[in-house]
């Protein structure tokens, strides 16, 4: 939960720095994090529970295997956030402004 946290900062402070909203940002980091942890840990389970309904392996094998699929979940949480890191490094090529473009005229 610390890393999702510290995820979120550096989302923060990263996305103020390149001119971005750094409260969505932060957001998406943070969900980046923890919904990659999710994921994988849910892609693992599935494999582990058809490989000992079809294959036969021990029902405990997620209970061997549990430091390891933590481990690898944590490790590709850090990697996603890290490619959203090197996204907001960039600066945008165009300034961002706030106010909308006039609406278009149709004429008759």
């Amino acid at each position: 939960m610390l890393l999702a946290i510290l995820a979120a900062w550096f989302g923060y402070k990263k996305a103020n720095e390149s001119v971005r909203n750094g409260v969505l940002w932060a957001a998406i980091c943070a969900g980046a994090f923890i919904g990659t942890q999710m994921a994988v840990v849910l892609l693992v389970a599935v494999f582990l529970g058809l490989g000992a309904a079809f294959f036969g392996w021990s029902e405990s094998i997620y209970e061997t295997y549990y430091a390891l699929v933590n481990g690898l979940a944590i490790v590709a949480s850090i990697a996603v956030v890290w490619l959203l890191f090197r996204f907001l490094d960039r600066i945008p090529d165009e300034p961002i402004e706030d106010v909308p473009p006039p609406p278009p005229r149709f004429e008759v």
